[in-house]
């Protein structure tokens, strides 16, 4: 029984709690610093008295945790980076990645909400990475939250637009449900089968960053995870965040007050090198076409002089190409070349050719030898003197493919008409040279590899032999069933319909008598299974000692006791009848007196003596 092929679900982003009721845009300029919420809390209280209860409601403006508000990443949180640290031979077409435990964490402090389709969500952090020359090392990092470095231009940081793109969720495990359904994240969190999934077991899920950058050859990197937005790059730098122009204004992207050669903190880092070449996708992107020459999977065949008395093939300067598994396009082919190549594949038209004549007349033989003489059969071959003289059989070119097309001859027919199909696949296979190399190849593996296929044969046909023993005891069974059925069953019908019927009851479920069975007919009788049943057909067989020593007569016998059964003259039992003197309902109810009350106050003082 094969594994089932493993499935994978990816989710664009994921929230969990009260992150999922913020409404704030990404990119709304009114919002400073935090996320912020209105919260409403009403209160209730127990009535004193009579009166209503009394109820009050309170109105608060809560303030989201953000970036600004952290000044570090909890190293337990990440569960892989690719590649890992201080490997020198990543291939170099692959995308960094780092992954997270908890599947909502690249989400869970930025300060928006999703765009209106639901796709899109930026992360608060970003993997960011970067040659040696591309930025400089702290030179001061006292009073600093967090280590940073210094990049000259902040143009080799990827596009904080597109940051949405390069972030998402992986499940182990698929959530889609009826075959075109697929459910999707929503307002708030996740739903369906997703949140049940996690809830259920989270280590089928985790979050993944990517790194977008097209990565050169043989190049040492520094990855780096970075606050994606202005306020987290001011708090790792010990900066007040409320600098920021407004909570999701980016850390790089142009705005105004950006200056060159910023100071960018940074969460975590690893150093890596990629190797001289990527994957195998690589080495086969470094394959280019190259135009073939026209004569790559031909080669030449002198077909003028074949022997055998056979004509030899004159057109075409007596060649023939002999043509490979691999060749040339058509459309790869100029016109001259193209015509050139149709010549070739069409040197027998119109068939048959004349070559194909003889050589088929030389492959009969064979059968003509087992109606005629080998003289006449040699004489009117057409092959030449040589052969239409010679009163010996020849040795004659093999039929490829004779077992397979069940005939024995080509083009022909044995009283000399036609073929019905003379150019099918036999026919082709045999009389064109070009397929009768390759007819004669596959003939030399055969013989060459003959004992190992014929064991592989003999294994496979195993099963074969077991089967085919199988259906022929199940044949045995059925003939000797029929002979007992027309030896025994039949004449004990004819004679003891009663006793047939009892001899057969153990395969009254298997016989249909009718649009149902003998036994569903039987039950639905008087007659009961134990008229039917082994103990009773030995205590009412013939020489039984019960038999003998019972009064039967002509008109009641033990052969038509089940018609008798049947027809309620027997009964298997005496009918049940109340012994006398036993107190019965019917005797309370003529007992009783009349009037009010008085009849069930009678039956209640005999109750514990009612039958």
């Amino acid at each position: 029984m094969s594994a089932p092929l493993p499935t994978y679900s990816f989710l664009p982003w994921l929230r969990r709690g009260i992150a999922n009721s913020l409404t704030a845009a990404d990119g709304d300029t009114t919002v400073h610093t935090r996320a912020g919420l209105h919260v409403d809390l009403q209160l209730t209280g127990n009535p004193v008295g009579a009166g209503p209860a009394p109820t009050a409601t309170f109105g608060q403006d809560i303030a989201l945790y953000g970036p600004g508000d952290l000044v570090g990443v909890d190293g337990r949180v990440v569960v892989r980076t690719e590649p890992l640290n201080w490997i020198t031979n990543f291939e170099s077409n692959y995308l960094p990645a780092i992954d997270f435990y908890d599947e909502d964490f690249p989400w869970r402090y930025t300060p928006a909400a999703p765009s209106a389709d639901q796709l899109r969500l930026r992360p608060w952090i970003a993997l960011v990475v970067l040659t040696e020359q591309e930025f400089a090392e702290a030179q001061d990092i006292s009073g600093r939250p967090l280590p940073y470095v210094t990049l000259p231009d902040a143009s080799v940081l990827p596009p904080a637009a597109d940051l949405w793109a390069w972030a998402h969720v992986h499940l182990n495990q698929s959530v889609a449900g009826a075959p075109g359904e697929i459910v999707s994240t929503d307002l708030p969190g996740v739903t369906g089968r997703v949140q049940t999934l996690l809830s259920q077991s989270p280590d089928l899920g985790y979050a993944r960053l990517l790194c977008p950058r097209r990565l050169a050859d043989n190049t040492a990197y520094h990855a780096f995870l970075m606050p994606t937005f202005e306020t987290g790059r001011l708090a790792g730098l010990g900066l007040d965040p409320a600098a920021a122009p407004f909570a999701t204004a980016s850390a790089w992207a142009d705005y105004a007050g950006r200056q060159a050669g910023a100071q960018f903190p940074f969460y975590l880092r690893w150093y890596f090198r990629t190797g001289t070449h990527g994957d195998f996708e690589y080495l086969v992107r470094l394959l280019t076409p190259q135009p073939v020459d026209p004569r790559v999977g031909v080669r030449d065949m002198d077909v003028l002089s074949p022997g055998a008395n056979l004509p030899g093939i004159t057109t075409l300067g007596g060649v023939l190409r002999l043509g490979g598994a691999l060749q040339v396009p058509d459309t790869d082919l100029d016109p001259a070349q193209l015509a050139e190549r149709q010549a070739f594949e069409n040197w027998d038209q119109p068939f048959p050719h004349p070559f194909e004549q003889a050589l088929a007349a030389f492959i009969d033989l064979p059968d003509d030898y087992s109606v005629q003489t080998a003289a006449d059969a040699n004489s009117a071959s057409g092959l030449g003197a040589d052969v239409e003289d010679d009163p010996d059989p020849l040795i004659t070119a093999p039929l490829y493919g004779q077992w397979h097309a069940l005939t024995q001859r080509l083009l022909t027919n044995g009283d000399g008409t036609p073929a019905p199909d003379p150019q099918n696949w036999v026919h082709r296979v045999n009389l064109d040279p070009r397929f009768r190399v390759a007819a004669g190849f596959g003939a030399d593996v055969v013989q060459a590899n003959q004992e190992a296929f014929v064991d592989d044969a003999w294994q496979q046909i195993g099963d074969v032999l077991a089967a085919n023993s199988r259906i022929r005891f199940l044949h045995l069974a059925t003939e000797v069933a029929a002979r007992w059925f027309t030896g025994q069953v039949q004449p004990l019908a004819a004679a003891q319909p009663e006793r047939a019927f009892a001899l057969t009851a153990p395969v009254h479920s298997r016989i249909l008598g009718s649009p149902t069975t003998i036994a569903a007919q039987r039950r639905a009788s008087l007659v009961p299974p134990v008229l039917t049943s082994a103990p009773l057909r030995r205590a009412t067989r013939p020489g039984a000692r019960l038999m003998r020593s019972l009064p039967f007569t002509a008109a009641v016998s033990a052969g038509n006791l089940l018609a008798r059964v049947n027809a309620g003259e027997v009964s298997a039992a005496p009918p049940k009848v109340v012994p006398p003197g036993v107190v019965t309902v019917g005797t309370v109810a003529g007992a009783a007196p009349a009037g009010p009350g008085g009849w069930w106050r009678r039956l209640v003082t005999l109750a514990p003596w009612l039958p």
